[in-house]
């Protein structure tokens, strides 16, 4: 795969260099002058970006996750691929616009990189191409991963009503000697004990037998975590001898509130409860599950089959938030664990675990990044050598060696900064249409990371810096005589 790569990567520059003819090859340096972008290339271009730009709005208007995520696959191919073939284009124009601002703040110097980072387009945007890439990738996963954490903070603060959670490493049930010492923590107005029960057998109306994920808790729980219902009350579901069941399950069973069905949990019997809600499918907590009360689950799970608690949540009294949770705190001191965490500390777990995820992430974009570094140093060294009898012209003329250098940073810089600010701009729509999809997910908040954004723009002038470090330092040691002799 390597070598077929490299192969079709030097397919088009063989290409072209065998078109060049023999007299021209022999006049100046033996390359030829036109930069500019061919129109084939630039209509080809545009055409291929406009139909990824359509693809991924259709993407963000997807109403189903399938056909969505390919129409996201496909917008970010033809837009990745278009943005590669108009480069040249683009580069004519965004260099310059950067120029304004960038170069020519540093008078003749700045105007000079700015027209030799012009002088060839096509190489122009094939090195930005590079940068851009890696970049526009980590713009994209840096929308992602920020509307992930604002959609949790959000749902956290929309949906849960209590101001504390109780729960095991991984997972694990809480003891009855540890459930005990949190019901008895102070200042609790109430605890909230959760109940997972795997693998339930409902029996339909009908008579079918099917199996569901089921969870029992104290009646508090409709306080403590907001379920949103389209029909009934979860509250009810609560009350003895009911139950309720999820909107996706009732339409593909045709249920409803007030039906009865019968629940059995492993070797226990079968107990008739009443349906007395239909809770959302657009519930990101706890969605698509079957709620009922403690007291109901008892009567038809065996004591020894009963299932200890993998949560339990407390809701403190009345401004003694801190005293409560303080309380929590040292009741659990001799069970290191479970852990005690209020909003603030699960909103703080989970920008760390994001954070941690986009790090190894990050980690591997990294060593794209350091390629298109090399692909910046490689076309510099490149234009140096040349326009070596230019240089030599330039210096004897009055250009200072320190001039000279700063000369090639600042082309460096630009055509950084160039690639940034296309992978920036792609890479922001790539998120942004992912986020619209994964809404259908649960992710509903779009939110733009803006600075992580701008630390990523400055830092590719910072890329640049560096990769003009060695091209710079050779053409400050050309001697002014042997450059202009240069043929």
């Amino acid at each position: 795969l390597g070598v077929l790569v490299t192969v079709l990567a030097a397919y088009l520059p063989a290409r072209r260099a065998g078109r060049v003819s023999p007299m021209a090859a022999l006049r100046d340096s033996g390359v030829p002058q036109d930069g500019s972008a061919g129109r084939v290339r630039a209509v080809a271009g545009l055409v291929l970006t406009g139909g990824g730009a359509l693809a991924l709005v259709m993407a963000s208007l997807a109403e189903e996750a399938a056909p969505g995520a390919m129409m996201l696959a496909l917008g970010v191919l033809l837009t990745l691929v278009g943005f590669i073939l108009v480069g040249p284009l683009l580069a004519s124009v965004v260099v310059r616009g950067l120029s304004v601002v960038v170069l020519r703040l540093w008078g003749p110097v700045g105007r000079l990189a700015e027209r030799n980072a012009l002088r060839n387009p096509r190489r122009t945007g094939a090195t930005g191409a590079a940068l851009m890439i890696g970049l526009a990738l980590v713009a994209s996963l840096s929308v992602v991963g920020a509307s992930m954490v604002a959609s949790a903070d959000r749902e956290l603060d929309r949906s849960v009503g209590a101001d504390f959670i109780v729960s095991g490493d991984m997972g694990a049930p809480i003891t009855p000697k540890a459930a005990e010492e949190v019901r008895s923590a102070p200042h609790l107005a109430h605890v909230t004990e959760y109940r997972a029960l795997d693998g339930v057998r409902v029996t339909l109306p009908g008579g079918e037998e099917v199996r569901h994920q089921a969870v029992a808790a104290s009646p508090t729980y409709a306080e403590d975590v907001r379920v949103e219902t389209v029909e009934g009350r979860l509250a009810d579901a609560y009350r003895q001898g009911a139950v309720s069941v999820d909107e996706a399950f009732a339409d593909k069973h045709g249920l409803s509130v007030g039906d009865e069905v019968s629940l059995r949990y492993r070797d226990g019997d079968a107990e008739p409860l009443r349906i007395a809600a239909v809770t959302s499918k657009e519930a990101s907590l706890d969605g698509g599950v079957m709620f009922l009360g403690t007291r109901t689950a008892e009567t038809f799970v065996p004591e020894s089959r009963m299932p200890l608690p993998v949560l339990m949540l407390g809701k403190a009294e009345e401004g003694q938030e801190s005293a409560a949770y303080q309380g929590l705190k040292e009741r659990l001191e001799p069970f290191p664990q479970y852990q005690v965490r209020d909003q603030a500390d699960y909103k703080a777990q989970l920008r760390e675990q994001v954070g941690q995820l986009l790090n190894m992430v990050y980690g591997l974009l990294a060593l794209a990044i350091i390629v298109a570094i090399l692909g910046v140093v490689n076309t510099l060294a490149l234009s140096v050598v040349e326009r070596t009898r230019e240089i030599g012209l330039m210096r004897a003329i009055g250009l200072s060696r320190r001039q000279l250098r700063r000369m090639i940073r600042l082309e460096s810089v630009v055509i950084a900064l160039f690639g940034a600010l296309l992978g920036l701009g792609l890479g922001l729509a790539w998120g942004s249409a992912a986020q619209q999809l994964l809404a259908l997910e649960g992710l509903r908040v779009l939110e733009i990371p803006w600075a992580t954004i701008v630390t990523v723009f400055l830092g590719a002038a910072v890329v640049g810096l560096v990769a003009a470090l060695v091209p710079a330092f050779r053409a400050g040691r050309m001697n002014v005589l042997t450059a202009i002799a240069t043929e």
